[in-house]
This record gives C-alpha cells, sequence and structure tokens, in this order.
C-alpha cells in the first residue's frame, strides 16, 4: 500500500474514533435524582442545609447530574413512608427520621438515651463515629450521605412546668422508645405521633405537649400551642438523607463522586453550624414573648431528674453485650470531644 493510502486510512480511522466519542459524548444523558422532604420549604433543615446541599451538587454537576427537590411531602407526605419509598424506587433520595421506621435501625436507640449529649456537635459526632465503625444495624443496604441527629430535647408543654413533678401524669409525645421509657420513668404518658399531627393534637387536648427542640417547635408551629417550656435535657433524633446502595452503585463514577464530595463532613457540619445558630435564635424569640415561659431546673431538680434518667441509661445496655459495647464508645468519644482531643 502507498505511503499516502496509509496516511488516508489512518486519518479516516482516527475521525471516525473522533466522531464515535463527539456522538457518545452528546447523546450522554444527565442523571436526575429525586430528592424527598415530608417537612416544609420554610424550615431551617431544608432551607439552610438541605437546599444548599442538593443547589451545590447541581452547580458542580451541570450536565452531569441534577437532584429535583420534592420539599412539602410533595413526593411521598408520609414522614413514616420515606423509607419504603426508596425501597421501592418512588425516590431515590429521602430525609428520613429513623425511629418512623421502629426496629429497622434498633441502635440508633442509644441517640435517644437522656441527658448524654449536651448540644447537636456531640450527638450528630456519635452517630456518623457509630455508622462509620459499622456498629449500627440496619444501614447495609443504604447509603447515607447526610447522618445527624436533631438537637438535645427540652419539654414543651400547653400547661405550666415549675418542677419535675409537675410533668407526671401528662401525655407527652415521645419520639422513639428509649425516649418513651425515659418519659414513663417521670411518670409521663408516652404518645407515639409523627411531628406533623403534634401541634393539632396538643391544641385538641390529645397531648399536653412534646419533648422536641426550637427548630422543630417552630418548623411544626408546636410554639403557638405548647407556650411552658422546662429545660430538663432529654434526648435526640437521628434524622438524615438516605439512598438505597443499589441506586447509587448503579450511577456513573463521576455522579458518585460528586455525590460523596458532599457527603459526610461537608453536610453533616452545615447541618451542626445552622441548628445550633437556629436554636440561639429561636429562643432569643421566645424569650422576648411574654406569653411563652421558660422554667431553668434549680440544683436539686435537676439532680433527682438525672437520677430518673440514669438508670434509663443503664437499663438499656445492661445485659445486652452490643449495647455495652455501643454505649463505651459513646462515652469514649464525648470525654474526647470535650477534652478536644
Amino acid at each position: 500500500m502507498k505511503r499516502s493510502s496509509v496516511f488516508a486510512a489512518t486519518f479516516a480511522a482516527a475521525a471516525m474514533l473522533a466522531g464515535s466519542a463527539a456522538v457518545t459524548m452528546a447523546t450522554a444523558k444527565e442523571v436526575t435524582l429525586r430528592l424527598s422532604y415530608f417537612g416544609g420549604a420554610n424550615g431551617s433543615t431544608w432551607a439552610e442545609v438541605m437546599k444548599p446541599w442538593y443547589e451545590q451538587i447541581n452547580k458542580d454537576g451541570k450536565g452531569i447530574l441534577k437532584i429535583e427537590p420534592y420539599p412539602g411531602g410533595a413526593l411521598v407526605p408520609s414522614p413514616r413512608a420515606q423509607v419504603k419509598a426508596l425501597t421501592d424506587g418512588v425516590t431515590d433520595i429521602a430525609f428520613v427520621v429513623f425511629s418512623y421506621t421502629p426496629g429497622r435501625f434498633p441502635d440508633n436507640d442509644v441517640l435517644e438515651l437522656p441527658t448524654l449529649y449536651e448540644n447537636v456537635k456531640e450527638s450528630s459526632h456519635i452517630i456518623r463515629t457509630l455508622y462509620e465503625k459499622g456498629m449500627l444495624r440496619g444501614y447495609d443496604k443504604f447509603y447515607v450521605p447526610f447522618l445527624v441527629t436533631t438537637y438535645p430535647y427540652n419539654f414543651h408543654t400547653a400547661k405550666p412546668v415549675k418542677k419535675l413533678a409537675d410533668l407526671k401524669g401528662m401525655k407527652l409525645r415521645a419520639g422513639g422508645p428509649v425516649a418513651g421509657a425515659a418519659l414513663r420513668a417521670i411518670g409521663v404518658a408516652p404518645v407515639g405521633q409523627p411531628i406533623t399531627v403534634v401541634a393539632e393534637n396538643i391544641s385538641k387536648g390529645v397531648l399536653d405537649g412534646t419533648a422536641t427542640d426550637w427548630n422543630v417547635m417552630f418548623s411544626f408551629r408546636i410554639n403557638d400551642v405548647a407556650k411552658h417550656h422546662y429545660m430538663q435535657l432529654f434526648s435526640t433524633v437521628p434524622i438524615g438523607m438516605m439512598m438505597t446502595k443499589e441506586k447509587f452503585n448503579s450511577l456513573p463514577k463521576n455522579v458518585q463522586d460528586l455525590i460523596k464530595k458532599y457527603s459526610g463532613k461537608w453536610v453533616d457540619d452545615l447541618f451542626v453550624r445552622t441548628t445550633t445558630a437556629q436554636q440561639d435564635k429561636l429562643m432569643a424569640i421566645i424569650k422576648a414573648d411574654k406569653s411563652h415561659t421558660i422554667v431553668v431546673p434549680d440544683k436539686a431538680d435537676k439532680a433527682a431528674y438525672d437520677a430518673a434518667m440514669a438508670k434509663v441509661v443503664d437499663k438499656w445496655a445492661k445485659g445486652n453485650k452490643k449495647r455495652e459495647q455501643i454505649l463505651a464508645v459513646v462515652k469514649d468519644e464525648l470525654k474526647k470531644l470535650r477534652s478536644g482531643k
């Protein structure tokens, strides 16, 4: 074959490869993932954490990945249906309150133990650490980009509570089974309900109040009906965003890498910062509102409460080797955090 013919053939082959690559790039489709959130779009968890999260991913992933948001229950209305919606393929990413699927994530109970966690930085660090150590059951089929807890709860009631004994006989909403056990230990009747109906049921007298944080209070308008705030330290509730591993692993590697970039520390830390600031802001609003009362327990009242809660913690772990191991890790991590290590 003549040299000119060889050159022509080589050029033609290269042109075909280039053309094929161009066609592949032109026909490659942007991946679209649906994000379900049952809460309102004005709440701080959505507006200050989840919205910035997906907007940053969409900005970096233009032409590669687009996350479509569905706040306000637009895609999956029920708080209790989020995990099933993931496994059924109704949504690709969902905000989950883990206690709404009781028994599925059993070791999350350690975050419901009362009085252990002083702030959201501590409790969120603990759940992420336990997850990364593989100590939490129920997560094996899920990829979890966002895993934190609520701010540690206090008590908010329709009637005044000036001391521990005033809670006795009240019906308060409980966020999970361990929180329920803790309420029973102080003479309270726990009632399991989605947070979305708590304000309505307090106004109807079905509930006397709830244990929750300021962010949840305002997001679900509980502050309109529960105007008495008893500041004993209670439990937290694990929350986060999840995908099935099947869905995550089916994504192109560049899409996986983009999601990973903003998973874990990036979004968890954003939540801790914004939630802490939001708690301070909302508590200041409550303090300035004369229709609300805030009671900080005295030493004797706190000591009586702490003693009752210590029994709940001990009973949760006693005789269960796995729980004893988890609690030991929790206490060790808290010690490190508080010592600045």
